[in-house]
């Protein structure tokens, strides 16, 4: 976390940082990246630097923080266009991924794309200061449909939140690592995990009913 200190910075310079951070981290793997390139780029001392973070991991973290905030106020949005359907907005979310790939729709998660792309192991959750749980209920768990849920209490709809955000993820890593081509067979891979986290979801009642008419579609 960036200290108060690079706060208090006026915002002309705290961009300049930031970017010189994104133009290194984006470049280079994170082992390989160096403080001196980012100070360099962004034209402050080296002392400089300290004064506004511990080391490379906290402004690392910096960084990840207004990632974050950009994919919850992304997701927002989607979860309203879905109007609550929580799988159908890993599905729209991950369509939406794609279209930041080709168009670069927003700027902070292409750069976030890239970092994943020159880091396929890293791990990114641990400079990611909010756990998923409190991330979930601070952004999402008021505007989820949980209607037909056989199950309504917290500890049920976020680990479904959290299953689908495995399922959704893998699909984005495995777009990230393969060929283009792959694209409509990820999309097809996620939206039979959905569908399997929806049916383990869903009350029994409203599955038979399901069950039912597709029985009645194959007659």
């Amino acid at each position: 976390m960036c200290k108060e200190t690079f706060r208090r910075l006026p915002e002309e310079k705290r961009n300049r940082i930031l970017n010189a951070a994104w133009d290194e981290f984006t470049t280079v793997p994170f082992a390989g990246a160096s403080i001196n390139q980012i100070i360099r780029r962004a034209g402050i001392p080296r002392g400089s630097f300290y004064q506004y973070f511990t080391d490379k991991s906290d402004l690392f973290s910096c960084l990840m923080d207004d990632v974050r905030e950009q994919i919850a106020q992304i997701v927002r949005e989607i979860l309203s266009e879905a109007r609550g359907d929580i799988f159908r907005t890993a599905l729209m979310a991950y369509e939406r991924f794609q279209e930041q790939r080709e168009h670069g729709l927003y700027p902070l998660t292409d750069r976030l794309i890239r970092v994943m792309g020159i880091n396929p192991k890293f791990d990114l959750e641990s400079f990611v200061q909010v756990r998923p749980d409190e991330f979930i209920k601070e952004n999402y768990l008021n505007d989820i449909d949980i209607s037909a849920f056989r199950r309504r209490d917290t500890a049920f709809i976020l680990t479904v939140c959290h299953l689908i955000a495995f399922g959704l993820a893998e699909a984005i890593m495995d777009s990230l690592c393969g060929p283009p081509e792959r694209k409509a067979e990820n999309r097809e891979k996620l939206s039979e995990t959905l569908e399997i986290i929806r049916r383990g979801s869903i009350r029994l009642e409203i599955l038979s009913r399901e069950i039912a008419l597709e029985g009645e579609d194959v007659s």
